[in-house]
């Protein structure tokens, strides 16, 4: 973690690194991107660790890493939203005596996701600070927390990882190139990348080309495919926005490949080459695919809205 950090987050180990030397740490962090999982992890062994920095080896890192320290909390606002008695539970718990003997961290991920009720109750924590207890948040949308809240934080930026660390990181997991070079440009990070690749993202990976083969050559096929070959196994809205993501891809590609460019879907240029396509209509299409996903989240007719931008395609 140490040597990640200090080559794709430099802004944030140095200022932690030079609180801690100084013995100058913050009661409360908030850390703002969606890359924030490794530096998260990383404060908070530091903050229980005997050396200066986590030391990534000792019994309580390790205890960090499996969420087995018995002084830290954890929620997750993108699993359930944090409420007020979720707030009230970590002040009760740590009005009582330390299980580990060291500090008591509660940490919120997705902040953004609590109610206003358990912001104004968190905020009364953060304005009475106590020694020895540490917060650490996340969120994806500052706007969306308290200004109150955020003054009473340290607010560190987190950049997502480049397009090269997560590619490279991914090939030396031994997974394939075409998949690499598409789960890069889904992924703020190495680790969100992969998590995505598994079994859904492969038979995605499949489903994109057949989609595109049947809009390009059978177009009589594509509804009834799209229906019976990937509705039928997948119609969350994760799943749809995953496939039409990967779809977009897959239609630059057909772009780029007229063009000289390098393709994400690298093992298909000869397919995509061997296409008829109009640039001016396909960028169209591009955008009302792009227009599906922005509206996927507000329609309560999923397979409705798919049936109609297949219907506009």
């Amino acid at each position: 973690m140490k040597e990640y950090l200090q080559e794709n987050q430099p802004k944030f180990y140095n200022l932690i690194k030079n609180e801690f030397i100084q013995n100058k740490i913050p009661h409360a962090f908030l850390l703002v991107g969606n890359n924030t999982k490794v530096p998260l992890n990383y404060l908070a062994m530091s903050l229980i660790c005997d050396e200066t920095l986590a030391c990534e080896k000792c019994n309580d890192c390790r205890k960090v890493l499996e969420n087995k320290y018995g002084d830290i909390i954890r929620y997750d606002g993108k699993e359930t939203s944090i409420k007020k008695g979720d707030i009230e539970y970590i002040q009760d718990t740590f009005k009582k005596s330390s299980l580990e003997g060291k500090a008591k961290i509660y940490i919120i991920e997705n902040i953004e996701s609590a109610t206003k009720e358990a912001m104004n109750t968190l905020l009364k924590m953060l304005e009475e600070p106590t020694s020895g207890i540490y917060a650490i948040f996340t969120t994806n949308n500052i706007s969306r927390v308290l200004p109150t809240i955020l003054s009473r934080c340290q607010v560190i930026d987190i950049k997502p990882d480049s397009k090269e660390v997560i590619y490279k990181a991914l090939i030396k997991s031994n997974i394939p190139e075409e998949a690499a070079k598409i789960l890069t440009y889904l992924s703020a990070s190495e680790e969100e990348a992969k998590n995505l690749y598994d079994e859904r993202f492969e038979y995605m990976q499949t489903e994109v080309i057949n989609f595109i083969e049947d809009l390009y050559t059978k177009r009589m096929n594509l509804i009834i495919n799209v229906q019976t070959n990937l509705l039928k196994n997948y119609k969350e809205r994760d799943d749809i926005k995953l496939f039409l993501n990967m779809l977009v891809l897959a239609m630059k590609d057909m772009f780029h490949v007229k063009h000289n460019q390098n393709l994400v879907f690298s093992a298909h240029y000869d397919f995509f080459n061997s296409l008829q396509i109009d640039e001016n209509k396909l960028i169209k299409q591009i955008e009302i695919i792009l227009e599906t996903i922005y509206t996927i989240e507000s329609n309560a007719n999923l397979l409705m809205l798919i049936d109609s931008m297949m219907y506009r395609l």
